[in-house]
């Protein structure tokens, strides 16, 4: 199984924070989608860009990116860089092969004489497109309406 970001639209009137701590993070949850670790690093540069707040510190200073292993609060102020960066990496992949084939972390061998290679990572172009188009469409709501993304780290 590989490991998965989830992110979570709720009512900005619900202190999520304190359910997910109490793990009661379903309660009050509008829409959730999982997202696989492997492409969250490969486009975590560009996450990088994004207002947001670790709610584990602050709920008013303002960060930026996600927090990794953690959780992370992303809010009116954060949507339009989101959904722009989000948009783009769309539409970049729009353009790719139906195999989605990208080059992840260096990985070092254990075999003698061989110092390591880059992982290859293998997605269907289709589910990526899906992913970030509910993504996409969570970011849309959230700048629309009094909501919060949650970011729940691996």
């Amino acid at each position: 199984m590989s490991l998965e970001h989830e992110f979570c639209l709720v009512p900005a009137s619900v202190n999520y924070f304190e359910r997910i701590m109490s793990g009661e993070k379903s309660a009050d949850t509008i829409d959730f989608i999982a997202v696989p670790d492997d492409l969250i690093q490969y486009i975590m540069d560009s996450l990088s860009w994004i207002p947001s707040k670790n709610p584990a510190r602050s709920m008013t200073k303002e960060e930026k990116g996600i927090n990794y292993h953690g959780i992370t609060l992303f809010d009116q102020t954060s949507a339009a860089v989101m959904k722009n960066v989000l948009a783009a990496w769309h539409t970049l992949f729009t353009n790719s092969p139906e195999k989605l084939e990208l080059t992840g972390e260096f990985v070092v061998s254990s075999r003698k004489n061989i110092v390591g290679e880059y992982e290859r990572l293998i997605f269907n172009r289709n589910d990526v497109l899906e992913v970030l188009e509910r993504l996409l469409s969570m970011i849309e709501r959230l700048e629309e309406e009094n909501l919060f993304l949650y970011h729940l780290g691996i």
